[in-house]
Parts: structure tokens; sequence; C-alpha cells
């Protein structure tokens, strides 16, 4: 008897092992600039609703209902002030999983930056520091263990190459990586399949976008980006990190694109 319980055991784990492995599941969430035009507290309202449960907050939105008038995201506001936008978050069932897309001239804004993010419970910051304050800004993604990925704005961006980045991360502890902006590397003539292929490991985010022919806005799949090839590749790298949803430029048909967006998105994710 006891054999054959060896053997079956043996049977079941071998079946296990052939299976394939689970897709990671994605973080879908927000970044908050895609509603610039409105507060925080509208910001999470919408994300709400469109039913995405993470967010990338970026700095100095006003954060609006039951805060003073004069509050902004900022990582100078008080602690009791923290702790209402935690509750604000999580009461709407929404992780603040980033902060981004950050850039500071001193390595005393650098450090406060970190410490308010470490404080918020951040995952992540995306961000575009200077060459000079790199080592820096590794060793306190080390102290406060945040991931730090370096987005990539067009020139004068340096990061904008993405031979640049390759160099800047070339040798740096794995805890610094890509935010991985798709419609920015088409709007500087780089490949997005094949340039996330060249960061194979080292992303930590994704700035999901479609581009109509003039390089504006539009609903994912509509566009001349390879979404859902940009999805495939995601799949491969077993990537498991945040997909942000980011429009730029908000008009009356975005909230209608994103929804658009998203229903692409489900269909092709799995």
């Amino acid at each position: 008897m006891k054999f054959f319980k060896y053997l079956l055991s043996v049977i079941l784990c071998f079946t296990a092992c052939k299976e394939e492995p689970r897709q990671p599941e994605w973080k879908l969430g927000i970044q908050t600039y895609t509603f610039h035009k409105f507060t925080l507290m509208e910001t999470l309202d919408r994300s709400k609703d469109l039913g995405l449960h993470y967010a990338e907050a970026f700095f100095f939105q006003t954060l609006g209902k039951n805060f003073t008038d004069t509050a902004y995201l900022n990582f100078d506001i008080a602690d009791n002030v923290k702790k209402q936008l935690k509750e604000e978050f999580a009461k709407r069932d929404i992780t603040l999983y980033a902060f981004g897309v950050a850039f500071y001239d001193t390595t005393e804004e650098w450090e406060r930056f970190f410490s308010f993010s470490k404080d918020m419970g951040i995952h992540t910051v995306t961000c575009e520091p200077k060459l000079e304050h790199l080592d820096f800004v590794e060793k306190l993604a080390l102290k406060y263990n945040i991931e730090v990925a370096i987005h990539n704005h067009p020139a004068p961006s340096i990061y904008a190459n993405p031979d640049v980045l390759s160099d800047t991360l070339e040798g740096r502890d794995r805890i610094m990586g890509v935010c991985a902006d798709i419609g920015h590397w088409k709007r500087t003539g780089n490949d997005p399949v094949e340039t996330l292929k060249k960061f194979d490991g080292r992303i930590k985010v994704v700035h999901i976008k479609d581009l109509d022919e003039k390089m504006g806005d539009t609903a994912w799949g509509t566009g001349i980006l390879q979404v859902k090839e940009v999805l495939n590749e995601l799949k491969r790298q077993r990537f498991n990190g945040l997909i942000s949803v980011e429009y730029e430029d908000f008009g009356d048909s975005q909230l209608d694109d994103i929804k658009k967006s998203l229903e692409y998105f489900n269909k092709n994710s799995n």
C-alpha cells in the first residue's frame, strides 16, 4: 500500500511539473495624469466606475473634495493628509501602486520623495533621474525597498534613446528597471515590441497607448501601434508589474475611448 501511495505521489508531481506555468495576474490601473484636468478624488471616482483597482499617481494634482482648496499631491503633505489619502483609496478599492513620473534636481528632493513613497506604501516609482543621480536613486531604492522604473519621454529626455536606458541599467541591481511607454517609443522611431524585448526581465511598469496617424491618443486596437503584439510580448516575458492606462489629452470622447480600450484589453490579455 505504501508503495502505491508513493507511486501516486510521483505521478501527481510529474503531471503538475508538466503543466504550463500560469500567466501572472496583470495589475491594470490608471495613470492619474489621464484625468489631470480633474481633482485626484474625481479621478479616483472615474477609475472606480471604470473598474480599475490600481493607480499610478502623478504629483501636483489637486486632491479635491474633503481636502483644503490648496492641497495637492506632493511629498510635503501632513501626516493626517497622508492618512486621509490612504482611506480615500481604500474605500474605492484602489491600490496606490506607483508614483510618477518623477523629476528632481537635488538628492535631498529624491530622499524626501522616496521617504514619502514608503510612508504611502508605494511599490514602484516611475522617474527620469539625471545621470549623476542614478547611483543615489539606486541606493534609495534599496534602502526603502521600492522598485524604480525609468520612463522614456521623447527628447530632450536622455531616455528617449533605448540604448541610453540599456547602458544606464547595465550592472545595476534588479530593483532598477523600466517604465515602458510604448507610445513615446513609437513617437521617437523605436519599435515598441522590439524595444520591449531589449528590456526582457527589466520591465516594471508599462504605459499602454494607441496612437492615430497624427500621434494623438486613440482607443487601443484602433490606431497604428501593435497593441495586441505588445500584450503578447508581455505574456511571453511573464510580466507581472503594473499596466497603466494613460491618455495625455483629455477630450469629450476620451472616457468612451478608455472604455473601448479596456474592452480590447480584456479580449486580448488572456
